[in-house]
């Protein structure tokens, strides 16, 4: 039956949410009858239900002052985290380690404890000078990351996944672009492609823009080094580049776009969200945006209406990533949390327009408006 229901809520909500013969307050009443009729529950109590789940994570978006050069030795440093990825490894290599540009860079191969042929890919090129290679033990991309930012020695970085391919010329448009307009960060356009076919192209407008033009993604720009001093991925944690909306592009500046085609994705069904669907992990989108808002105030973040509106988008995207998860229950706990967090740091915003039916829900505290305020957003 639950099967069912998850399957008549994916085929008809849409029609339920605009249907003059079924009000919100009675699809409400549906929805909360389903994920579990509210019951008291004090903010402790739904940190407790949620750990049960899925435990928090106990890592960090604020790093100490990392100590970089006020005279870089490189223009940009290239990050590429590696773990069991031997299939595509050598193809993502070369299209970083073979850029063509007048600009100095270095690549930072960081083997995250690969157990493949991963580290004998990786060991081909221990001997060229502009490739620095670390190894760790396994802890995930985000440690994997963070120990390429310790070792930056370049006024801009970059950061490749192992799996993907950065395309000819990247680093010369992106530089081009960064120098000349002294920009924080530079974006361009990129392809997804799986089975070496193009899936979808992404294009950018060229010019100088604002950071909602920038994909969340860590891939596919340069970015001024100077702003990961202090800032890292938040090890343990999936939906890590969760930072980038929330604190990385509240501290920059000037952001330039170009619609240059610079990194192509590759859709790879071993990844890890794709892999992690359905499973526990999912919780973790939730759990990161509670570690980054706890850490705002340490970066000078205050809240604003676009920040509040970017919370609210965080809120239905965490909801989508984790509605089919058991037990249901799990919603009104995150629900419960979020209440309390909106209520007492973010009062005085409202949002964007497109989200007010999320606001008034979570300032009333209304659990069944919540869940249908969030279906309505995931299903636009």
């Amino acid at each position: 039956m639950a099967k069912g229901f998850r399957n008549y809520i994916n085929t008809t909500v849409q029609r339920m949410i605009s249907s003059q013969g079924i009000t919100h307050s009675v699809y409400a009443m549906f929805m909360e009858l389903y994920y579990g009729k509210p019951v008291h529950k004090t903010v402790e109590n739904s940190y407790e239900e949620i750990s049960q789940v899925r435990f928090k994570p106990s890592g960090t978006c604020y790093s100490a002052d990392r100590q970089y050069a006020k005279q870089p030795r490189q223009d940009l440093d290239i990050i590429i985290p590696v773990y069991n990825v031997e299939e595509y490894l050598q193809t993502c290599l070369n299209s970083v380690i073979d850029q063509q540009t007048k600009y100095s860079y270095r690549t930072i191969i960081v083997d995250d404890g690969s157990t493949d042929k991963s580290s004998e890919i990786i060991e081909k090129f221990s001997g060229n000078a502009s490739v620095l290679i670390i190894k760790q033990k396994n802890r995930g991309v985000s440690v994997a990351r963070n120990a390429g930012l310790d070792c930056v020695d370049a006024r801009y970085v970059l950061f490749v996944d192992s799996d993907d391919i950065l395309s000819d010329g990247a680093v010369e448009m992106l530089l081009d672009e960064a120098f000349e307009n002294n920009a924080d960060i530079v974006e361009g356009g990129f392809d997804t492609f799986n089975d070496g076919k193009i899936v979808s192209h992404t294009k950018r407008m060229t010019g100088l823009s604002t950071v909602s033009s920038l994909s969340g993604f860590p891939w596919g720009k340069v970015i001024r080094a100077s702003y990961f001093k202090n800032l890292s991925f938040p090890a343990g944690y999936l939906f890590e580049d969760t930072i980038f909306g929330f604190i990385l592009y509240q501290l920059v500046q000037t952001v330039y776009t170009l619609n240059e085609q610079v990194y192509k994705y590759r859709l790879n069904e071993k990844g890890l969200n794709l892999n992690s669907k359905q499973t526990p992990n999912r919780v973790d989108s939730f759990w990161v945006t509670i570690q980054i808002l706890s850490e705002l105030d340490k970066f000078g973040i205050e809240p604003s209406e676009s920040l509040y509106t970017l919370l609210l988008q965080q809120i239905s995207m965490n909801f989508k990533r984790t509605f089919q998860l058991k037990p249901k229950t799990i919603q009104y706990a995150c629900f419960r949390i979020l209440i309390d967090i909106v209520n007492s740091k973010w009062s005085g915003y409202s949002g964007e327009l497109a989200y007010s039916h999320l606001n008034t829900s979570l300032k009333n505290a209304k659990f069944g408006d919540y869940l249908v305020a969030c279906l309505e957003i995931a299903l636009r």
